[in-house]
């Protein structure tokens, strides 16, 4: 398990976030994380929840809330312990993100006393990244928010440590350090501590005006606000920027640079895209890219890759964490994307782009390939620069723009996994959880409209596959929208939006297309017949009249292309394609292939009708000789059609809602027979009851 009380509160479990019902039991888990290891009385808890003035029931209910949490969050091996006089939840070290933030805190201040700031800066900035918002945000009560408080706190006072560390002794420019004290100063105007260092780093950035215009305004804001004037520190500050005094200027500058044949720029270059406001998830695979690139020690180049399909968040990640490493590399940050509109960029002009970058003319810049990679590795040797190769094909293309040396860092994206790159950390993203495409979508087009209707905003979600670029599209067209609701916007995707060709051309589903196989892209361009939430692997097979098995491979290449989802489940491995994929494989379907779809389409429906007359027979059902007799069976092999069918109930509970919209769909299509045998067939297992989660169209 792994608990994150540094924003809002969430348990995951395997990486998986489990979503907590009840605003009780939120309050008692936030209470037992705070104590975590130690017994909490039932009387803090019950006034956690109420306050002074509990019902006369609450100890009562605070033990329901605890079985509840107990049912909702463990399976197996429960850590909720009951200890005299109250309980006790048992939680390893790394598990709890306010745990680990501590032991970071804990490691920076052992670095200070060793002498080693550089390391210190390094543990502070890992323990800010695992912040994500407010400490316990969105539980009420008196007594959290007073914890809540008291830990934001902490992350602030940690945060003006760092920044003082990286003042005293670098590496970060002050420029940088500026620039994120305006924000902090904005948002906390009255602390004194962070006004000093706004003011030191805008004198040591040359910008010595600016330092003592930020000193007036903080004293006309005590002076009006609180009538007090600055304290004695603040003062003081002043009158040394104001007389230039030598000991403000900061730890001494870095040995200059070797003589170097070429000129290179007076300023690094600094090349990174804009990042995102609205930054959302992703917090592991932050933690861990940053961890990973701000070890030291070794000879070979620190390189990350990030790998997953098209849309799923990698640019927007890697883009990021370059933004917070960045004052750790004060001689540059180049970005380069690696395939774009034309296909896949040449090293060579990548290469020229970034020694023209640090400032070397034409007539220094060779024209061979090899010769201007060793110019570019020289350039790098003695440098802190960050690298961002974004989008890579193949290693092929990679290797020739790696730095020769550790000083630097490199973060590689691509839509594969590249195993022929070395690697120091590899992170393969998945498509987000509910939560934080539900967070997405409430950050860009407003919390109130997604929870104004959040069967809706979940529809929305599934529809674009969960994917954070689809996500972000639909949200912004929600946003330009303010009259839509978000059930409008889900049914325009439904009817085939014109805006689907964006999405679709954005996240590479039309080059994922065109690299299959002829029958797996036959097979995807047949799959809008299938009016399933999901389904199994046998059903490749009658709609191109194979055999399972190579359905089940076409099933793979399709899933390997990142055109449908794999997803495990009791009964087999079952897919999923999101809506708006689906919407693209309408687009692909020709008029004059009418006939031979149809007759995928009849296939389909005798084969389901085939499975549907087995359960219903294993099930104990009567006679349907007369029903649907005149309907086609497309039958599966009898060894098959047994292990597929041997749970007739089961069977039919995961089948059930794609059986009732295949007869309507068997009817709108004039296959009568079709939908009459499937309806009676429905009639044996009138009693189960109906499956849990979402199937779109179960109207039974």
């Amino acid at each position: 398990m792994e608990y994150r009380i540094l924003g809002p509160l969430e348990a995951r479990r395997g990486g998986t976030a489990i979503d907590i019902r009840g605003r009780r039991q939120l309050t008692v888990l936030a209470i037992l994380l705070v104590d975590a290891n130690r017994v909490v009385p039932t009387d803090h808890l019950v006034e956690a929840v109420w306050g002074r003035r509990p019902p006369t029931t609450s100890r009562s209910q605070i033990h329901i809330c605890v079985s509840s949490l107990r049912r909702q969050l463990f399976a197996g091996d429960d850590p909720i312990d009951t200890r005299a006089p109250g309980y006790r939840l048992r939680v390893a070290e790394e598990e709890l993100d306010l745990h680990v933030f501590q032991a970071r805190v804990a490691a920076a201040r052992t670095a200070v006393r060793d002498a080693d700031p550089r390391r210190a800066v390094a543990e502070l900035r890992a323990a800010l990244s695992l912040w994500h918002g407010r400490a316990l945000a969105g539980i009420g009560g008196d007594a959290v928010r007073a914890l809540a408080a008291r830990y934001d706190e902490q992350r602030l006072a940690v945060h003006e440590e760092c920044l003082e560390l990286e003042l005293e002794h670098g590496p970060a420019n002050a420029h940088d350090l500026a620039g994120e004290l305006l924000a902090l100063v904005a948002a906390h105007p009255r602390r004194e501590r962070l006004l000093a260092l706004l003011m030191t780093a805008l004198y040591r950035a040359g910008r010595q005006a600016e330092a003592l215009d930020e000193y007036h305004k903080a004293r006309l804001r005590f002076v009006g606000e609180l009538g007090i004037e600055p304290g004695s520190g603040l003062d003081a500050l002043y009158q040394r920027i104001l007389t230039h005094d030598p000991a403000l200027a900061g730890p001494a500058a870095p040995p200059p640079e070797p003589v170097r044949a070429a000129r290179t720029a007076d300023r690094a270059p600094r090349r990174l895209p804009a990042d995102v406001a609205d930054f959302t998830g992703r917090r592991d695979s932050l933690t861990g890219l940053l961890t990973a690139l701000e070890r030291t020690g070794g000879t070979a180049v620190p390189t990350a890759v990030v790998s997953g399909r098209g849309g799923v968040g990698k640019t927007t990640l890697a883009v990021h964490a370059a933004h917070l490493l960045a004052p750790r590399f004060p001689d540059g940050q180049l970005f380069a994307r690696l395939c774009g509109p034309d296909g896949a960029e040449n090293p060579h002009d990548v290469l020229g782009r970034f020694l023209r970058a640090y400032g070397l003319g034409e007539r220094d810049i060779p024209d061979g390939a090899e010769e201007r990679a060793e110019t570019y590795r020289d350039l790098m040797a003695d440098r802190r620069a960050l690298v961002i190769l974004d989008d890579a094909l193949t290693e092929s293309q990679v290797f020739p723009l790696l730095p020769g040396t550790s000083r630097c860092r490199v973060i590689i994206t691509s839509r594969r996994p590249l195993p022929g790159l070395p690697a120091a950390v590899r992170l393969r993203l998945a498509p987000f959880t509910e939560r934080s495409a539900l967070e997405l979508g409430g950050r860009i087009a407003g919390h109130a409209r997604i929870d104004a209707d959040r069967a809706a905003a979940v529809a929305l979600n599934e529809t674009c596959g969960y994917l954070p670029l689809a996500l972000r599209l639909a949200a912004a067209r929600l946003a330009a929208h303010p009259h839509w609701t978000v059930a409008d916007l889900v049914a325009r995707l439904g009817a085939g939006s014109a805006w689907l060709a964006e999405m679709q051309a954005q996240t590479g589903v039309e080059q994922a297309y065109a690299g299959l196989s002829d029958d797996a892209g036959r097979l995807f361009r047949l799959l809008p017949l299938v009016e399933a939430a999901d389904f199994p692997a046998w059903v490749g097979a009658p709609l191109l009249d194979v055999d399972v098995c190579r359905a089940e491979a076409l099933f793979d290449e399709l899933a390997d292309a990142d055109l449908l989802v794999a997803r495990p489940a009791p009964g087999g491995t079952r897919y999923w394609v999101p809506g708006w994929i689906l919407g693209y494989a309408r687009r692909l379907q020709a008029p004059e292939h009418d006939q031979a779809r149809r007759k995928s389409h009849e296939r389909l429906l005798g084969a389901l009708l085939y499975l549907s007359e087995m359960a219903h027979r294993r099930r104990g059902g009567h006679d349907l000789r007369l029903a649907g007799n005149g309907a086609s069976r497309w039958e599966l092999p009898g060894p098959q059609a047994d292990l597929i069918t041997a749970d007739p109930a089961g069977w039919y509970g995961r089948e059930r809602p794609w059986v009732l919209r295949a007869v309507r769909q068997a009817t709108a299509a004039g296959f009568a027979e079709h939908a009459w045998g499937l309806a009676m067939c429905t009639v044996t297992f009138a009693g189960l009851p109906a499956p849990a989660g979402r199937y779109p169209g179960d109207e039974s």
